[in-house]
């Protein structure tokens, strides 16, 4: 469970009417996680088994940011993140960016989500848990296309009022497939009282072959299993739309929709999810089906509840369950529970 937070520390330069800001915010998480034993039993987390084991995650966002004398914004952030193992000083970074922004919109290149990802909203009212379980389930289907190529992604956005447009691309550095590319658009905004919000997206790219979702790797060995081809291949293009609602007494409730079509197979994916949220107290569920030519429905659900502590402390817990089809619905099941740590 990844955020970014607000800063705790910040240096500030400035020269004339531009000034110059990095600030730092932490997180870090501690608890047990654990699984079944299936034969595709996601293992999320940087999980090398899913024995029920401790799990710790710390993590440090930086975040610099300046603006011109004519005020164009720009900017970089970057995750400095302690992976688990067995080796000390195993630090990485990730969730690279860096953006410019204006009257024109805003650029951004970087480790981001692409046009169809930043428009449609595939789950709402989550928490989150230490182990991501609720997210990392066979029926998921969060990041669409991308991260297909080198997960290097640039997009375009503006906004005006309520409404959005995006468009993004992102290359294939190996001259093997095609490029990617997207468009969204987004709406959001209040109707009697709720609170209402639209995404509209278009995604294509080109591969010798994937799955989709967040369990991808194992949908295309289902396939392959299946009748010898993989999940999606060629020109692959996806067409989605979602629609959320905040119902403004602590529920929220969400549906997306993806049309799939592929030189492969065609198909669809529906994803519904809710939350509620009362106090300190938060638990959100969704579910996910794959409905695919030529294979049985892939599905799954999480759910993750939180109670927050104060002072950016809060106690977690998180189930997944994976139904991949064919007799292999067996035991595919994580679950974590912990602490987070908001600083």
């Amino acid at each position: 469970m990844k955020q970014i937070l607000l800063a705790t520390t910040a240096l500030v330069m400035t020269a004339g009417v531009a000034a110059a800001e990095i600030s730092f915010s932490g997180y870090a998480e501690m608890g047990v996680v654990g699984g079944g034993d299936g034969l595709l039993a996601p293992l999320p987390a940087g999980r090398d088994t899913n024995e029920t084991q401790f799990h710790n995650d710390f993590n440090l966002i930086v975040t610099m940011t300046s603006e011109t004398d004519t005020g164009l914004a720009f900017g970089a952030s970057v995750e400095i993140s302690k992976d688990e193992g067995d080796s000390n000083g195993n630090f990485s970074a990730d969730n690279e960016a860096a953006f410019i922004s204006g009257a024109f919109g805003t650029l951004t290149m970087g480790e981001i989500d692409g046009a169809m990802d930043w428009a449609m909203t595939e789950n709402v009212g989550n928490p989150g848990s230490i182990g991501d379980d609720e997210t990392t389930h066979a029926g998921y289907f969060g990041a669409y296309g991308d991260g297909k190529y080198d997960n290097q992604i640039a997009r375009y956005e503006y906004s005006f009022g309520d409404f959005g447009v995006a468009i993004s691309a992102e290359l294939d550095d190996t001259d093997t497939n095609g490029d990617g590319y997207a468009i969204g658009a987004k709406y959001k905004g209040d109707f009697g009282g709720f609170g209402m919000g639209f995404g509209l997206a278009y995604q294509t790219f080109e591969t010798l072959g994937t799955g989709l979702g967040s369990q991808g790797s194992s949908l295309n060995a289902v396939a392959l299993a299946t009748d010898g081809d993989v999940f999606v291949g060629g020109d692959v293009e996806l067409l989605g739309a979602s629609v959320n609602a905040d119902f403004n007494n602590g529920f929220v409730a969400g549906l997306a929709y993806t049309d799939i079509s592929s030189d492969v197979r065609d198909g669809n994916h529906l994803g519904v999810s809710a939350g509620f949220t009362t106090g300190a107290f938060q638990i959100g569920a969704n579910y996910g089906v794959f409905d695919m030519d030529g294979l049985d429905k892939v599905k799954g659900y999480g759910i993750a509840a939180a109670y927050d502590l104060g002072g950016g402390l809060k106690l977690h817990g998180g189930y997944g369950d994976s139904d991949f089809g064919g007799g292999l619905d067996d035991d595919n099941e994580t679950y974590s529970v912990g602490l987070s740590m908001s600083f």
